[in-house]
């Protein structure tokens, strides 16, 4: 289950969980020490450096170094590590060091890695990335049969470091399309693409969800579901979608036209040639994955003028609407569960199977209220035509 996304342009390291756990099929894991230390660390190329946790600093003995500015959004402590050596099963071992940023605190209690391998670091392979297995293989050659998978360039390394690739058009310019194995979306739209796409798809599901980066802050972002969509030359089907947030988007410009997550990767075959700069990709026809959302259709956040409360966005005609529950409506418990701040134990009640039903009770214009919404599958395959 997944009370909550944490994603960014430069740390995408997707927080899930439920209470103290996670979901790790939902990571790409790798088996890495550091100064002959284990560390659960995971893959991640939509970061461009290698990232530790303050406790996995204070953990290991690592001297860190604050950075003498802090360029991202305050409550976020940004510095690096002492040198130290890198080894990676299947990879060469390497001395690096690593970037310290703290999260900040009402995020801690989801965080249940040590810390993320970004993409310049594995970047001179070739690799397999496979989603639906949440692993990453190097390879000594690009498989034959793959060389005939349709191919995308990628885009030369960067100071920013991660994982793009060409979009051409024929108009001769070439769109941005970013891979990012740290976070658990599906295919990430720049404000413009999701409009257009949502006129042309007025009946589609939506539901709401979560996230955080230091680039956009804490943000509330619109999920859907594409029964088919295209990137270019790449189709994918049965994928969700969202519309990204308003830093990341801007930081790319007009030539930004999408991210794929782990959720939209999970739909294509690929290999990726670090050595020669290109990528394969084939699309997957088989049926997709059950892919866990918010089933109630409904977020309680934070908001200016009630901080320290959970305050309702609804989308019309979902499960909360449905029972009753309007914009602005503050929730109190969620069952026996009392929301007095921010926590996995009554956020992940949302994402239970479809068909549960979750007793509410809230607060509108000073009177408390009770009401019983139904889960529902919202994202997921359109039903079959008979």
């Amino acid at each position: 289950m997944k009370p909550f996304r944490f994603c960014c342009t430069c740390f995408a390291i997707l927080i899930t969980g439920v209470a103290a756990s996670a979901n790790a099929e939902e990571r790409i894991w790798l088996n890495a020490k550091i100064n002959n230390q284990s560390l659960r660390l995971c893959f991640d190329s939509g970061s461009g450096a290698n990232v530790l946790t303050p406790q996995t600093v204070k953990k290991l003995g690592l001297k860190f170094i604050p950075a003498p500015t802090n360029e991202y959004r305050p409550g976020v402590l940004a510095g690096d590590t002492e040198d130290c050596a890198l080894a990676i099963d299947d990879f060469a071992v390497c001395t690096t060091s690593f970037l310290v940023l703290d999260a900040p605190a009402y995020l801690s209690t989801y965080i249940d890695f040590d810390g993320v391998i970004g993409w310049w670091t594995l970047s001179p392979n070739i690799l397999r990335i496979d989603a639906v297995v949440g692993k990453v293989t190097p390879l000594a050659a690009v498989p034959k049969q793959s060389t005939q998978w349709p191919q995308l360039s990628m885009l030369p390394l960067t100071n920013f470091g991660v994982l793009e690739l060409q979009i051409p058009h024929d108009d001769r310019t070439n769109g941005v399309l970013r891979i990012d194995t740290g976070s658990d979306f599906g295919l990430e739209l720049p404000e413009k693409e999701w409009t257009r796409w949502r006129n042309s798809h007025p009946n589609a599901p939506i539901t709401l969800d979560t996230a955080y980066s230091p680039s956009d802050g804490f943000f509330v972002t619109q999920l859907s579901w594409a029964d088919k969509i295209a990137i270019g030359s790449i189709v994918l089907t049965n994928v969700p979608i969202m519309r990204t947030g308003p830093a990341g988007a801007a930081h790319w410009g007009a030539q930004y036209e999408g991210t794929l997550g782990l959720a939209a990767l999970k739909r294509l075959d690929i290999i990726v040639d670090g050595q020669n700069g290109l990528a394969y990709l084939k699309p997957r026809s088989n049926k997709p994955p059950d892919y866990r959302h918010n089933r109630l259709g409904a977020i309680f956040v934070p908001t200016v003028g009630h901080s320290k409360q959970a305050v309702a966005q609804v989308v019309k005609g979902g499960p909360a609407y449905d029972a009753g529950v309007r914009d602005g409506d503050i929730l109190l418990s969620v069952g026996k569960i009392a929301v007095t701040g921010w926590s996995a134990d009554w956020r992940s009640q949302f994402y239970l199977p479809a068909g549960m039903k979750l007793n509410l009770t809230l607060e509108r214009d000073g009177d408390k209220f009770e009401t019983t919404a139904t889960l529902r599958q919202i994202l997921g395959p359109s039903p079959r035509k008979k």
